[in-house]
């Protein structure tokens, strides 16, 4: 369905957008007003005024497309349970999403407000994504043989593991203590100070431990899951998203923060987050196979009155 790929597409580009606001410093482009901005429907327009404002009115289109995008969900396939959930998980997102907005501009902005906005960001994007891709093939999607439980707790752990590993350098950000270390790999003098960089360090090393995790769902997929390639090419991706982030990262470094790097980055983190829920979606969907039927055996007396 064109809607779910539009719906998608527009709610990265609200992250990345939201990012912008964030990055050059424009959350404050409407004052403490909202949903208006300076007190007006169509405010008179600075550049800080003009981001935050098209930040708002880019959300609120991509608000009205998720509606339109649940109705007909439920109008076509209100008695399949996984369109019932993701529609559930998108309007939830999409209204918790507005009012973390709302909050960050009401109130002072905290690292953790801007942070968990961000976090709650991309549970709306992979929510979205998800349902876009379940209504292109929703029978297809759920006929495969259903995974294991290890498989399925592994997956999920992986996903639960790299949105507080989002959160967290989305944190360190927001406090400005990713400048902290000036240099990548390893952590050059910079500033704040070395309270700082340590937190910087950690985080680096969970970013790499995200990696092998990746890794280990690839091998796990192949041995516990043989019959489902679409994990193993799913875990693949993960991997491939998660080597870009870390270049990108580097990226981010070496350019000294740049406003175009932040936003490769916010998007990139955006891919990863989303591929990983692709993954629980897929490992949660799918059918226990039947089992076989027993041939009679030779010579064994059959019930009375059986054929």
């Amino acid at each position: 369905m064109v809607l779910g790929g539009v719906a998608a597409v527009g709610m990265f580009l609200v992250l990345v957008m939201g990012a912008t606001v964030t990055n050059t410093g424009s959350a404050e482009g409407c004052g403490r007003d909202w949903p208006l901005c300076q007190g007006h429907f169509i405010p008179a327009f600075a550049l800080a005024t003009a981001i935050e404002f098209s930040h708002r009115a880019v959300t609120g289109i991509e608000g009205i497309l998720i509606v339109v995008l649940a109705i007909a969900m439920l109008a076509r396939w209100r008695d399949r349970k996984p369109a019932r959930v993701l529609v559930a998980l998108m309007i939830g997102f999409l209204l918790l999403q507005a009012g973390m907005g709302a909050w960050a501009v009401k109130y002072p902005q905290q690292p953790v407000v801007l942070a968990l906005h961000f976090g709650i960001s991309l549970l709306a994007l992979a929510s979205t994504s998800l349902a876009a891709l379940y209504i292109r093939r929703p029978a297809a999607m759920a006929g495969v043989r259903a995974a294991g439980t290890g498989v399925r707790l592994a997956t999920w752990g992986a996903a639960g593991y790299i949105y507080l590993l989002v959160y967290s350098g989305a944190y360190i950000r927001r406090a400005e203590a990713a400048a902290a270390c000036s240099s990548w790999p390893l952590c050059g003098g910079g500033s704040p100070g070395p309270g700082a960089a340590v937190v910087d360090l950690i985080h680096r090393f969970a970013a790499a431990a995200a990696l092998l995790l990746a890794i280990g769902l690839l091998l796990g997929y192949r041995r516990l899951a043989a019959g489902r390639p679409d994990l193993a090419r799913g875990a693949w991706l993960l991997i491939g998203s998660l080597v870009l982030q870390g270049a990108v990262g580097a990226y981010l470094v070496f350019s000294r923060f740049s406003l175009g790097s932040e936003l490769v980055h916010a998007g990139v983190t955006g891919i990863v987050f989303t591929t990983v829920a692709y993954l629980c979606l897929r490992v949660t969907l799918g059918t226990r196979a039947s089992a076989p039927t027993r041939a009679p055996v030779p010579g064994r007396l059959r019930p009375e009155g059986a054929p």
